[in-house]
């Protein structure tokens, strides 16, 4: 995994975003989307439109660059004008599995959506960290690369050129790369957990060194040396900022990681305890049972037969 902190949580989630497509539309419009099952994200890649998302007070506008990203199962309603009666979006777009469709014979508006794919069992670890709803301006100073990754989203889904399905794949990952981008560059709204103490420059080096090396078994004083600080302010802003201990922290991430490799099947268990930091396989099975209520044998099964399901 790599040393980079934020890449390692992607990477443990195995993030994969997917552009599922969209739709063009003009003059008078709306529909109606079910509350998602996964992440999704959704893009205005030309003109704009209303949404109104269930749970929020009122419908806003989305102009041309403009990001939506729901975490949380809220039904959402797109239009040209909240006004209009919606179309349910199941009737709308029934066997359609991928591509652009035109509803009606105007294009004034494009709109495109992807999801988010994320390791079974896994996906909380990112989306416990995530508000339900995070929106993007696509002008702000804060997103520079996002409108530009959106036009070339848009000019590949409408264009049948060699590799557009790849290309879309790559663009709807880096969008999404952009969108958690930016929100953790909003560091004052974003609360304690895991995504809050990532986006810390001043925690970062600590940071860095627990995820490079999960095995080894880490002091606060060296934790709070790389970091350029004394012991208890280290402690005392790490623990402000991941509402947890650097050591409880590192704890809880390498029982992350073995759940990972345990569902993967690949890693024997006994590299698994060595891998985090444990000197036996009983040692490691202990506190793994301790912290998730199950033996690594017994969370291996769960996972494959889940996997096969």
């Amino acid at each position: 995994m790599s040393d980079d902190p934020f890449s390692a949580v992607l990477a443990l989630v195995d993030a994969r975003a997917v552009c599922a497509g969209g739709f063009t539309a003009g003059g008078a419009w709306a529909i109606a989307f079910p509350p998602p099952d996964q992440l999704k994200f959704f893009v205005i890649a030309r003109g704009q439109c209303w949404l109104a998302v269930e749970g929020l007070e009122a419908p806003f506008r989305m102009g041309e660059g403009d990001v939506l990203m729901l975490s949380a199962p809220h039904a959402f309603v797109a239009s040209s004008d909240p006004a209009i009666p919606p179309r349910p979006a199941r009737e709308i777009f029934a066997g359609v599995t991928s591509g652009i469709i035109a509803l009606g014979s105007d294009d004034e508006t494009l709109f495109l959506g992807g999801h988010v794919d994320m390791a079974a069992g896994c996906g909380p670890v990112l989306l416990d960290s995530l508000p339900d709803v995070i929106r993007v301006d696509g002008g702000a100073a804060e997103a520079p690369h996002l409108k530009s990754l959106i036009a070339q989203l848009a000019e590949e889904c409408g264009d049948a050129r060699e590799g557009a399905g790849f290309a879309c794949t790559a663009l709807a990952q880096l969008i999404f790369l952009q969108i958690l981008r930016v929100h953790l560059a909003r560091e004052c709204k974003l609360a304690p957990g895991l995504l809050r103490v990532l986006a810390d420059r001043r925690l970062a080096p600590a940071l860095r060194l627990m995820h490079a090396e999960p095995a080894r078994s880490w002091h606060l004083p060296e934790l709070a040396s790389a970091a350029a600080m004394s012991r208890t302010a280290f402690a005392t802003r790490f623990k402000a900022l991941a509402g947890m201990g650097p050591l409880a922290y590192l704890a809880q991430w390498r029982m992350r990681l073995a759940r990972r490799w345990l569902a993967a099947g690949a890693m024997p268990i006994g590299q698994i305890a060595k891998a985090t930091g444990f000197g036996s396989d009983a040692a490691f099975s202990n506190a793994f049972k301790r912290m998730t209520g199950e033996s690594p044998s017994q969370f291996r099964l769960k996972s494959q037969r889940a996997a096969a399901e």
